[in-house]
């Protein structure tokens, strides 16, 4: 399905395949990277109450 907001956005390969980007895939990265965030947000806070 194409995302009309996104305005046709790909990913194009090294071997010039443009891949459309989706939401499921924008919305997948992000959760991604607010679990990363949270993970580094709790090692963070361990390593300060250790000192």
């Amino acid at each position: 399905m194409t995302e009309s907001w996104m305005n046709g956005a790909a990913i194009v390969l090294s071997d010039g395949r443009e891949i459309p980007i989706t939401d499921t895939m924008v919305r997948k990265s992000l959760e991604e990277l607010a679990e990363e965030s949270e993970t580094k947000a709790g090692s963070y806070e361990r390593a300060a109450s250790s000192n």
